[in-house]
């Protein structure tokens, strides 16, 4: 029975609805689905032992859903949002649980720029993003003030309250209580009200991104003039001794606060110092670490009493980036623990990568690659080419059998 012109525009309709509601259903309809499944946030997370240079269209947190604990946070480039939409420049985060990828969808992302002008580029940075020890709390500088962003339920809250202009962001306590700023003074912020629990002048730009917090929380540590020195971070009692470590190298204390870490450059290569810390507080170099064949390019910390992880290259085997876990007590070979991506479309490079220090000591886990999404354009072609396909399967049906046969 030959069909009528009635049943054909019904049909046509009906095809065209089909192909809407898959395309809404792949869309909307998946991403409400995965962003209202909990994340694993329990239990010790770890690193990834790839990280993977994330393609255009990676998962955001506003239609995906927060990532949990993160492992590694990074900037990226481009991510394509819904049909048309582009989320400019994000910031990239990898959760320590599943090893899925999010884009941080946020009212003030971070800046890349966000550190000191006028810095030597051979002296070691922190990233622009600081990550607190395990991974649940990120901080960043804005044009606004201050961001402060719970990974684990993706939330943001803006610090303005006694903070200037064109802020820097240090690091956060080992609890992730407290937060160090710099807008002219070094501060020490309330991260959950947001005040201003002390203020200490005279503190050089460099030393206020480079300092550290002791493993207890009770003591900032930093270099100055010369001087390392300790600052109580309760009534911003400064104490200091002389010593060798230059500023803006970057410190990373020992989880049992007996040894601090130091990495410096040394005509191009940067080594690290590794100090005994004594009662009164002063320095004695106990060791320098600079494996054979490495090229050491960031200090991350330590991940034992006698381990620190640091971005280097492999000279063997070419310039690919890797963690490694590096001896402080002996000669033993690095051992890798994370491959870097080389760059690409969401990778701009390890400068602006922030680990975060309970999944380092964890270790690593193969989590295989990312299930990445597909892009809007590519699910609405999809959900078109279904429709006609079924459309055409229709006609051909209600076609005459001697119209099939030809």
């Amino acid at each position: 029975m030959p069909v009528s012109r009635t049943q054909l525009v019904v049909a046509v309709v009906l095809t065209a609805l089909l192909g809407a509601v898959v395309y809404v259903g792949s869309t909307v309809g998946v991403e409400r689905w995965l962003g209202s499944t909990g994340e694993a946030t329990s239990g010790a997370g770890a690193v990834p032992e790839m990280l993977y240079n994330a393609p255009d269209s990676v998962p955001t947190t506003a239609a995906y859903g927060p990532v949990g604990a993160v492992s590694v946070v990074f900037a990226g480039t481009d991510v394509l949002t819904g049909l048309s939409g582009t989320l400019a420049n994000p910031w990239i985060a990898v959760s320590s649980h599943t090893g899925e990828y999010r884009a941080l969808d946020v009212p003030h992302p971070p800046r890349r720029d966000a550190g000191p002008e006028s810095v030597p580029e051979s002296v070691p940075e922190s990233a622009p993003v600081s990550v607190s020890v395990d991974g649940r709390t990120l901080a960043w500088a804005s044009d606004d003030g201050v961001v402060v962003y719970d990974a684990v339920h993706d939330r943001s809250r803006v610090l303005t309250d006694g903070i200037g202009t064109d802020p820097v962001v240090g690091a956060l306590a080992p609890d992730a209580s407290r937060l160090l700023v710099h807008d002219g003074a070094l501060r020490v912020v309330d991260v959950a009200t947001g005040d201003i629990a002390g203020t200490a002048d005279g503190v050089p730009v460099r030393a206020a991104q480079q300092a550290v917090w002791t493993p207890d929380g009770d003591t900032i540590s930093y270099v100055a003039g010369g001087r390392f020195v300790s600052l109580d971070p309760e009534n911003l009692r400064r104490t200091g001794v002389a010593t060798t470590i230059p500023a803006g190298a970057t410190l990373a204390w020992q989880p049992s606060g007996a040894q601090l870490a130091a990495m410096r450059e040394v005509r191009g290569v940067r080594v690290v110092d590794v100090f005994e810390v004594a009662a009164a507080g002063t320095l004695e170099l106990a060791r320098t670490v600079r494996p054979p064949k490495f090229s050491m390019q960031q200090l991350l910390g330590f991940t034992s009493d006698s381990r620190i992880s640091v971005v280097a290259l492999n000279l063997e085997s070419g310039a690919i980036a890797r963690v490694y876990r590096v001896s402080t007590v002996d000669t033993s070979p690095p051992q890798p623990v994370m491959q870097l991506p080389g760059p690409g479309t969401n990778w701009v490079g390890v400068e602006t990568m922030a680990v975060p220090q309970q999944p380092l000591a964890n270790g690593s886990v193969a989590y295989g690659e990312p299930r990445w999404p597909w892009s809007h354009g590519a699910k609405l072609v999809a959900s078109a080419v279904l429709a006609l396909f079924l459309l055409g399967l229709y006609l051909t049906r209600r076609m005459p059998k001697r119209m099939r046969r030809g």
